[in-house]
């Protein structure tokens, strides 16, 4: 009865064990999917003051695939977008690389503003086209009647791709 019983426990202690291998799998499945080790990685690299690497990675890749969808679709919010996008990303190479524009004194101007102003310090060339093209993505958000044709989205876009494409060329 005994060896019975000891036999029973360790069949279980075996289901178990797969069980739990099985339910730790899946934990590590589902915590990929939701990206959830990436923003932990993240937030570690930063806490420890570790600088990612900046380089058209596939994440990037992915993301001006992204907005060229949007100025492939016919509608103009869509376009508006893809520029709002296209900042964001600029804006986010600038600050991988170093560029917060914290050493700029003006302190009511945004931050993409301080941002040209301190690479405009740093001697770097063609600036203004950015704080104009700066200007049309704030009357996109401020205004909502603003009207953007799609060829000067494309235009829009295509200059700020440039110009992320130059930056990590240096």
């Amino acid at each position: 009865m005994v060896s019975e019983l000891y036999i029973f426990f360790i069949y279980i202690k075996i289901i178990s064990l797969v069980l739990c291998a099985l339910f730790l799998i899946g934990i590590i499945y589902y915590f990929k999917k939701l990206k959830l080790f990436s923003k932990w990685k993240e937030k570690w690299q930063n806490w420890w003051g570790v600088i990612p690497e900046i380089s058209s990675s596939n994440k990037n890749r992915k993301e001006w695939q992204k907005i060229n969808k949007l100025l492939s679709e016919p509608y103009e919010s869509s376009w508006k977008l893809s520029v709002i996008k296209a900042e964001a990303i600029v804006k986010e190479t600038l600050n991988l690389m170093g560029y917060s524009g914290f050493g700029v004194a003006n302190q009511e101007q945004d931050d993409f503003i301080k941002i040209l102003e301190e690479l405009k310090l740093r001697n770097y060339q063609n600036l203004e086209i950015l704080h104009q093209l700066h200007q049309v993505r704030q009357k996109i958000i401020e205004d909502k009647d603003f009207s953007l044709e799609q060829n000067k989205a494309r235009e829009i876009v295509g200059i700020y791709k440039k110009f992320w494409e130059e930056l990590l060329n240096i």
